[in-house]
């Protein structure tokens, strides 16, 4: 039982889950060279992430969480500047070019906010334009009964 997991500049590293998931993820963060502090997660190619840091100390196997043969995307979980929420960031550099969906995917995860205010801009926009069409249906169907 194995994954392969992606960062750096194109680097893949194949990890055992037959293990608990403290060792799994002090393997993962010692071998990709990342501080033992760092929060992780993992992305795989549909887009699905597995915060491994909400785990971190768990003595659960790895492949109970984790998909046998998969291939995943190493991220860095930091928090956001405001304070809400988190920011997911890919180590697999230049993840645009090799993998645009999944850059789409984390950008979205990354900016929930953004993408609130653009679904609420443009729900607002449809509800304003179905008011006016509603007003117009009603005031032509007014005229006919006077």
């Amino acid at each position: 039982m194995f994954v392969t997991v992606c960062f750096g500049d194109n680097r893949k590293e194949m990890f055992n889950l037959n293990c608990k998931l403290i060792n799994f993820i002090h393997d993962l963060k010692e071998r990709c060279g990342l501080d033992l502090k760092d929060c992780v997660a993992l992305m795989d190619r549909c887009g699905q992430v597995t915060n491994l840091w909400e785990k971190e100390r768990s003595a659960e196997r790895a492949g109970s969480l984790l998909t046998e043969r998969h291939t995943y995307v190493l991220l860095r979980v930091c928090r956001c500047e405001d304070g809400e929420g988190r920011k997911h960031e890919s180590l697999l550099n230049n993840l645009s070019k090799s993998h645009p969906e999944l850059s789409d995917v984390l950008n979205r995860m990354s900016n929930p906010s953004k993408e609130r205010d653009k679904r609420g801009s443009s729900l607002r926009k449809k509800d304003v334009s179905a008011a006016a069409h509603s007003k117009s249906k009603n005031i032509s169907g007014n005229k006919r009964t006077k």
